[in-house]
């Protein structure tokens, strides 16, 4: 366990390095497409529009969906890009979907002061309910490990799922309220928001910073159960695959 852990945070500093090695802003750059996709929706959506969302608004939405989108999309290519390693060693094959998620998780992690800045600068001050924070982050956290472990398996036999990958994410942008309330769902589509598991977690994330409030009970305890699915999905999947992973590669 120590060893698999060890190597997983090895595998995390050599890809967070390789990916902003010669950058001058670094780790900077992962604020940069919230920040600019916030803004041109608070312009697009909030003035020429007229539908009154506000910046804190698409952040709160926004920032924990990049570390989703970020965290699957790493995760779907960490088997197949380490290829060369899976043949000659033998380690825990687990640790390289989690060092994607995991790098992914840190980069959040280091962005979320930002956040909570602007958040604080539109007017809403802390209370008690952002305890609440540790919740969603955790849940958010084992459902992006789940579906990275599943996608990072299946892809190494089918090795178009990872650009299908990148359609589902686009769909499921638009298809989870990230740009838009959940009340704005009309009734009878209501209940795809309660099928997609990471509905109820930005939803969270958006009552917790700006309403000051924890989220329904219900909605989270549906989020649990759904998440708890998909790490059992894709614990599973990864188990009945992994032997064949350097013969398939």
């Amino acid at each position: 366990m120590r060893n698999a852990v060890e190597l997983v945070a090895a595998l995390t500093s050599r890809d967070l390095r390789l990916r902003y090695q010669g950058s001058v802003l670094g780790w900077a750059w992962s604020l940069a497409r919230p920040l600019a996709l916030g803004a041109v929706l608070a312009f697009a959506l909030g003035r020429v529009l007229g539908t009154g969302v506000t910046v804190e608004f698409l952040l709160a939405g926004l920032f924990p969906w990049f570390w989703f989108q970020g965290a699957v999309q790493g995760a779907a290519g960490s088997f197949i890009g380490n290829g060369g390693l899976l043949k000659k060693v033998r380690f825990p094959r687990a640790v390289l979907p989690a060092s994607a998620v995991l790098g992914a998780t840190l980069q959040f992690g280091l962005s979320l002061p930002v956040l909570i800045g602007f958040v604080v600068w539109a007017g809403n001050m802390p209370t008690a309910a952002w305890l609440g924070l540790a919740l969603v982050f955790g849940l958010q956290l084992g459902l992006v490990m789940g579906v990275g472990l599943f996608v990072a398996s299946v892809t190494v036999y089918f090795r178009d799922l990872e650009h299908i990958t990148d359609v589902l994410l686009t769909l499921l942008f638009y298809a989870t309220p990230i740009i838009y309330s959940v009340d704005l769902v009309p009734g009878e589509y209501r209940w795809l928001t309660y099928v997609n598991p990471l509905a109820p977690i930005m939803e969270g994330w958006r009552s917790i910073l700006l309403d000051g409030a924890l989220p329904p009970a219900g909605h989270l305890g549906a989020s649990a159960v759904l998440t708890a699915a998909a790490l059992a999905a894709g614990w599973a999947v990864f188990r009945r695959l992994e032997d064949g992973f350097a013969d398939a590669i």
